[in-house]
């Protein structure tokens, strides 16, 4: 990775000539002030963005056509670490090994890795050691602490921008028509026939409309495992549930049950608990989602200006390799990406609160280097290694399509 001028001689002495030539192992790619990368150090990061696209992404033409600009992505990407790390070392900003533990407890937490032997499985199968990790993390920590020095007080939100946006944008605010359902399911299997489960999802829908509650109307019948246990499926918009199922309730009245409809598992009834409008919120309930998003178009917005105005500022002494040659076309795409943005704030539609709404944390406070370094650990539970960048409030997502009926709904 990137070093200082101090460190390069002992670096190739030592730690790398048993494996390269000595021209590969001096040759210096790249120069910003004291902070210098290697064709070694550009190899290898060229080496982990391969495998970071090719882990991450899914798209197979955006796959091809990223790992076709590799070398310049890589190239790109150091020479922005070495201008932030460069500006790290003019402010003194030091990470202590607390910082390093609360980011790599906050990772565990975030990717559900409860047992030292679990994380070390998941470094193990991605070719990185702790040691690396907690150098990469300790340099995101100190890119951090630079963008809250130098661009935080940039970040300026005008409120009245925001309800104009809001009053130009009442669209896209709109919250869809959604229902709040419940179900049971006659379970394929539970009954010797199908006239059999027929008659059976015949008497439960005739207890319903008598008075009686799903959970009651099968406490009998879940006991001989002929039906599922009453579940609640929670509030779902158009196109979350089966489409029969859909055809079946969407038009019913608060309080009605479905006719018996064959869908996975067996014979479903659905009961509409209550029924919301489609509306659009007031100003007041989407106000943060909002704030939260445009303080982060503004933050991006501000870093490249920062970045053209820190490389202007530094001595910067550029030799790429072939490949890379026309790295600056990525730098330049950071900007021109911003520029198209303008003032929109593509903001999604925000559902009804479901609890206290995010705070205004810049996101600064829980950004890391950009792009986000490759070299995440991957284990069969992808592992993000960075903490996660402040973003709109947290919204809750619309229920699944309706679970089998064997199994309680995902907790998750």
């Amino acid at each position: 990775m990137p070093r200082k001028l101090a460190s390069l001689t002992l670096i190739l002495a030592f730690a790398l000539a048993p494996a390269l030539g000595a021209e590969v192992l001096n040759r210096i790619v790249l120069r910003v002030n004291d902070q210098i990368a290697t064709l070694y150090d550009y190899q290898q990061h060229r080496e982990e963005l391969v495998r970071d696209i090719l882990h991450r992404e899914q798209d197979s033409g955006e796959r091809q056509r990223l790992l076709g600009q590799a070398g310049e992505l890589a190239y790109a990407d150091l020479f922005r670490e070495l201008l932030l790390q460069s500006r790290a070392d003019q402010l003194a900003v030091e990470v202590t090994e607390a910082q390093v533990d609360t980011s790599i407890a906050q990772i565990k937490q975030n990717n559900n890795i409860k047992t030292d032997d679990e994380f070390k499985a998941a470094l193990a199968q991605s070719g990185i050691t702790e040691a690396q990790l907690r150098a990469q993390l300790r340099k995101q920590l100190r890119v951090q602490e630079v963008r809250g020095r130098d661009i935080q007080g940039r970040v300026k939100v005008d409120e009245e921008d925001l309800r104009r946006y809001y009053r130009k944008n009442l669209e896209q605010f709109r919250q869809p028509e959604q229902l709040q359902l419940r179900e049971i399911v006659v379970l394929d299997g539970g009954l010797p026939t199908a006239a059999d489960r027929q008659r059976l999802a015949a008497d439960i829908r005739a207890k319903v409309q008598g008075g009686a509650s799903l959970a009651d109307a099968v406490a009998d019948t879940v006991k001989t495992g002929a039906t599922s246990n009453a579940v609640d499926l929670g509030w779902v918009s158009p196109g979350d549930l089966d489409k029969n199922l859909e055809t079946a309730v969407w038009k019913l009245p608060k309080g009605a049950v479905s006719e018996p409809v064959q869908a996975r598992g067996g014979l479903h009834l659905v009961q509409v608990l209550d029924r919301r409008e489609s509306r659009v919120p007031p100003f007041a309930e989407v106000q943060e989602a909002i704030r939260a998003k445009e303080q982060e178009r503004v933050f991006r917005q501000e870093t490249a200006k920062y970045m053209v105005e820190l490389e202007k500022k530094s001595l910067i002494v550029a030799n790429p390799p072939a490949e890379a040659a026309n790295y600056r076309r990525q730098l330049v795409a950071d900007t021109a990406d911003l520029n198209d943005q303008g003032g929109s704030l593509n903001v999604p539609a925000a559902p009804p609160a479901t609890g206290p709404a995010a705070g205004t944390t810049p996101p600064s406070s829980a950004t890391t280097i950009e792009p986000t370094a490759p070299g995440s650990l991957p284990n069969p539970k992808p592992i993000d290694t960075t903490p996660p960048p402040v973003a709109t409030p947290p919204v809750t997502p619309p229920p699944a399509a309706t679970p089998p009926p064997s199994t309680p709904p995902p907790g998750i």
